[in-house]
């Protein structure tokens, strides 16, 4: 699938700007420093060579993915995908994120080259390879649990579904294609395994943005000045997400939006108690609470896959950084394969 992408980006790159590229390292891919790729291009005497990340689609999350990455390679980044519209496009300029797709969209900015060209309608969506059962809403949910919990996999269909909230049909289904993407090997007796861990979790985080997240809101609201310096929520009814769970897990971040996950039949009583109003403009999100696994025993906060998920999406300076350090501290563990 990344073949489908790349090549087709880079022939249309190569007629539109005249550079000769060189591919390297696509068969040989560091998980840990996730590139997908190096390329290599030239131009007259100009030489440039970029470390690739390549996504089948580009929202909020693969920025933020991007800005938290973006110092840990010897080369520039490069995102290559299949289509970036306009408003990505600009997204991608502002925060200095090179990119090509298969359009003919592209920014490059590497002295002495600097090329920005957005707009261009991509003539035929390539499949996604994120397709199938794996990064559906249900299979969001249960790469969720197993991420957690890895030892998961290897338990009867039924516990996997009840721990990851989801229907009994659907477990075998999930496990299929995540076996065709490469992140589940069988080993025999051994039983199964996830694999590629860190880039599951990446296309987790993305999936989770666009996928799952907006199907879990069930309002905005405001209230209080700082009321969750006051509010004590009770894990019974819900836990913090976001800048709040973030500074409660690092006191790094001053929060300035708010974000719940609450249990459904619990969401009456939050708003009530804390004197919530209702309201589009509200910087208080509610969101359903979908997971049966908590981030901290002794905090009401979330799961530190979603507080890094949540910072990923806003994708500020400020958030990008606590995501680092979130990342850093909270979640690399959890990556460590034996």
């Amino acid at each position: 699938m990344e073949n489908k992408i790349l090549k087709p980006a880079i022939e249309s790159f190569k007629k539109n700007f005249g550079f000769q590229i060189k591919i390297e390292e696509l068969q040989h891919r560091n998980d840990h420093l996730r590139i997908d790729v190096v390329l290599k291009m030239k131009i007259q005497q100009m030489k440039l060579k970029f470390s690739v990340e390549i996504k089948p689609t580009v929202n909020s999350s693969v920025i933020g993915f991007m800005l938290h990455h973006k110092n840990d390679f010897s080369h520039a980044q490069l995102l290559i995908s299949n289509y970036i519209n306009p408003v990505m496009a600009e997204k991608l300029k502002d925060n200095d994120i090179n990119f090509i797709d298969t359009a003919g969209n592209a920014y490059i900015n590497a002295q002495p080259v600097y090329i920005f060209v957005k707009g261009n309608k991509v003539r035929k969506l390539q499949a996604d390879s994120s397709k199938g059962k794996a990064f559906t809403q249900s299979g969001l949910k249960m790469i969720f649990a197993l991420l957690c919990d890895k030892n998961l996999l290897n338990r009867p269909h039924r516990e996997i579904a009840k721990t990851s909230r989801i229907a009994l049909g659907s477990v075998g289904r999930v496990i299929d294609n995540l076996k065709k993407l490469g992140f589940v090997i069988d080993m025999g007796a051994q039983g199964k395994k996830l694999t590629n861990i860190n880039m599951l979790f990446d296309r987790w985080c993305i999936g989770y943005a666009e996928k799952l997240k907006p199907k879990l809101l069930l309002g905005k609201f405001e209230g209080p000045d700082d009321f969750w310096k006051h509010c004590r929520l009770d894990p019974e009814q819900g836990q913090w997400g976001g800048e709040v769970a973030a500074f409660k897990l690092t006191n790094y971040l001053k929060p300035q939006d708010v974000i719940i996950y609450a249990r459904e039949h619990k969401l009456r009583d939050i708003v009530l108690q804390n004197k919530l109003k209702k309201t589009d403009m509200g910087n208080i999100e509610i969101f359903k609470k979908f997971w049966t696994i908590n981030g901290t025993q002794d905090k009401p906060i979330a799961h530190p896959f979603i507080i890094y998920a949540d910072l990923l999406e806003i994708n500020n300076p400020r958030t990008i950084e606590t995501a680092r350090v979130i990342y850093d501290e909270n979640i690399v563990r959890y990556f460590r394969e034996s």
